[in-house]
C-alpha cells in the first residue's frame, strides 16, 4: 500500500503499483503528541495489498467499489461501498484486496498516529 513519503517514518512503508492515496486532513490533536490523518486511498482493479501491518488501529470507509480484508488466519470477508472496517494495531494483515477486476476501489482510512509516522508498514 504505497504512498508518498511525506511523513513517513523511517519503517518502510508497504506498497505495490497502481495504488494512489491523497491525504485530505492532517490535525494535530490538542496536548497530545498524535494528529489525526484522513487519506483517500484508490486500489486498482484487481489490485492486492502485500502482506502488511498497522501499528495502531484505524477506520476504513468503502466509498466506492467492494474490498475483501482478513487478518491473522481469519476467513476473508467483502465489504461493499458505505459501509465500514477497522484496520487493527500489530496483527498481519494477510489479505486486502479490490474485488473487482473492471474498476478502481475507493476508501478512506482514518488514523490517530504519532506525528510522522506510517499508518501502514510491512511486516
Amino acid at each position: 500500500m504505497a504512498e508518498s513519503n511525506e511523513g513517513q517514518s523511517s519503517a518502510r512503508q508497504a506498497g505495490f503499483t497502481g495504488v494512489t492515496r491523497k491525504t485530505l486532513e492532517r490535525l494535530q490533536l490538542p496536548g497530545d503528541q498524535r494528529e489525526l490523518v484522513v487519506a483517500e486511498v484508490t486500489y486498482p482493479p484487481g489490485g492486492v495489498a502485500p502482506l502488511h501491518r498497522h501499528p495502531v488501529g484505524g477506520v476504513i470507509f468503502i466509498v466506492e467499489g467492494v474490498a475483501e480484508s482478513a487478518y491473522g488466519d481469519e476467513a476473508p470477508r467483502q465489504y461493499r461501498a458505505g459501509e465500514t472496517l477497522q484496520d487493527r494495531a500489530d496483527v498481519p494483515h494477510t489479505l486486502f484486496r479490490n474485488c473487482d477486476p473492471e474498476r478502481p476501489l475507493r476508501f478512506l482510512t482514518i488514523y490517530a498516529l504519532e506525528l510522522g509516522r506510517a499508518y501502514t508498514m510491512e511486516p
